[in-house]
């Protein structure tokens, strides 16, 4: 079990932009591990730093059904480098915004500069579902929430109905 927990919107830290890695040490390392922990605990696909109240431009994300871990990824200070102009909605949902899922376009292929975990310099094509994961997180980085993407009334009556989803957490904590 790790000891990181998930933040939950609307928070301040989900709506600022992540500070740049700049030092892959065992304390990165142990949040990328916890990350990855958290996200299968929550059945996520993809899980960014700020989810877990840590500021930083890390996501680590696993598009595939869970039989082939070699496909999780961790990316450190990921930058887009070019999208594709072909756009393609797809239905998304947050491990911050638990139970709500909406349809949002985003280009369906993105190439993705990034540090690995081992500090390694990579570039990387995403399509289809993958590219939606990244720039979906990468959003989170920037202190973008997939909310944004709706109409202004969409957005409030779901902000309302996790302030309120929230406050029963709490109650339930004590």
């Amino acid at each position: 079990m790790s000891s990181l927990n998930l933040v939950f919107a609307p928070s301040p830290i989900l709506k600022k932009k992540a500070d740049k890695v700049n030092n892959i040490d065992k304390e990165t390392k142990r949040l990328i591990h916890g990350m990855y922990d958290i996200m299968y605990e929550n059945n996520g696909v993809g899980l960014a730093a700020p989810q877990v109240n840590h500021s930083v431009q890390i996501l680590v994300m696993d598009c595939t059904d869970r039989q082939d871990n070699s496909k999780a990824k961790a990316l450190i200070n990921p930058v887009i480098k070019s999208f594709s102009k072909n756009i393609k909605a797809y239905e998304e949902g947050c491990l911050s915004f638990p139970g709500h899922y909406f349809e949002v376009s985003r280009p369906d292929t993105v190439e993705i500069s990034y540090l690995n975990i081992d500090g390694e310099e990579r570039t990387n094509i995403f399509n289809n579902f993958e590219s939606v994961c990244v720039q979906h997180e990468i959003d989170h980085l920037l202190g973008t929430l997939f909310v944004e993407y709706l109409s202004m009334l969409k957005r409030n009556i779901i902000i309302k109905k996790m302030q309120k989803f929230k406050k029963n957490i709490s109650k339930q904590k004590v």
